[in-house]
């Protein structure tokens, strides 16, 4: 179904084991030139449901629905609202594609995304689907008699969040140049191996990779420190080289040379995030952990205290002004 040179944002989570939040990243950084959002979608409705709708269009004179545009490349994606058409478009389209091409469509769009595809919002799915079962099969003029068991459940009315799970799975759908993606995730160890994604290919793909300039080239044109006339803070700007996109020992090892702690542990906490979702630091105060055991200079015998540490650096960056260059 898809090209085998793009994978799909839910596949280099599972490979790679990240956050929902660093897959958005990903796409971020990836875009425009190596970014497909509606690819699969668009490969999904040509093939499956387009014949459908057309022949309504030449039986009925139905209007013709308008496929979602993708963003233009200088205004940046937006992903969320991306979602959101593709939502509504699905939902036009659901009640003249036969339920079947409609399940079996989805159902292409599943796989290239998610491993498990059963766990994928079923009882959504389910709900959805019976409803536009029911619209199919009822006779829906039944629904308005009061003596009707459809009285109190009218076939015709299927709200809208029956649709909304289309619009949370979508990030996940979205295709992006798999050896690009290879080669930005470069820090990211591989957690396992999927559909397109394998140690070989990455190792691969890493060789021939040109070698990459080194973060002080990058950053050379920034300067790391300077004080603000207004108010006389030290105004750091950190160049997203040194933290967009990866994990939070190597932002730690690219900072710790030109930065001090304080601003190295605000970056940590409050720029990078949580990282995958089995690192078990996914709340404020684990996130906090984390970020001290990596700053920390020895190891401490309870957790509150790198907490401690991370708030003692904190403090300090009220005579800091960081900011993202």
């Amino acid at each position: 179904m898809t090209d085998r040179q793009n994978i799909t944002i839910g596949r280099a989570r599972q490979a790679y084991g990240l956050s929902a939040r660093q897959g958005e990243m990903l796409i971020q950084a990836l875009w425009p030139d190596s970014v497909l959002p509606l690819e699969l979608w668009r490969g999904t409705y040509e093939t499956c449901w387009q014949a459908f709708v057309a022949s309504r269009h030449a039986v009925y004179g139905t209007q013709l629905p308008e496929f979602p545009s993708a963003p233009e490349p200088d205004t940046g994606i937006q992903t969320y609202l991306l979602g959101f058409d593709v939502m509504e478009f699905f939902r036009t389209i659901s009640t003249v594609v036969p339920l079947n091409s409609l399940r079996y469509g989805l159902d292409v769009i599943l796989e290239e995304s998610f491993e498990d595809t059963a766990s994928v919002f079923p009882k959504e799915r389910e709900f959805l689907f019976n409803s536009l079962n029911r619209l199919n099969t009822e006779n829906i003029f039944e629904q308005y008699s009061p003596d009707s068991e459809l009285f109190e459940k009218p076939v015709c009315s299927i709200p809208v969040s029956s649709y909304h799970f289309i619009a949370h799975i979508f990030v996940n759908t979205i295709m992006v140049d798999r050896d690009a993606a290879i080669r930005h995730l470069r820090h990211y160890p591989l957690h396992r191996e999927v559909k397109c994604i394998t140690r070989a290919l990455v190792e691969s793909v890493l060789r021939a990779a040109p070698p990459e300039s080194s973060v002080a080239d990058k950053t050379a044109a920034v300067p790391t420190c300077e004080r603000s006339p207004q108010d006389g803070k030290l105004v750091f700007r950190i160049p997203g080289v040194l933290w967009e996109g990866r994990p939070d020992a190597a932002v730690r090892d690219a900072m710790k040379e030109n930065y001090p702690l304080e601003v190295i542990a605000y970056v940590l906490l409050y720029w990078c995030g949580p990282q995958t979702s089995g690192t078990g630091h996914k709340t404020p105060q684990g996130r906090k952990t984390h970020v001290g055991r990596l700053l920390a200079e020895k190891e401490y015998r309870d957790e509150k205290s790198y907490r401690n540490l991370v708030d003692m650096l904190l403090k300090g960056t009220d005579a800091y002004s960081i900011l993202k260059a």
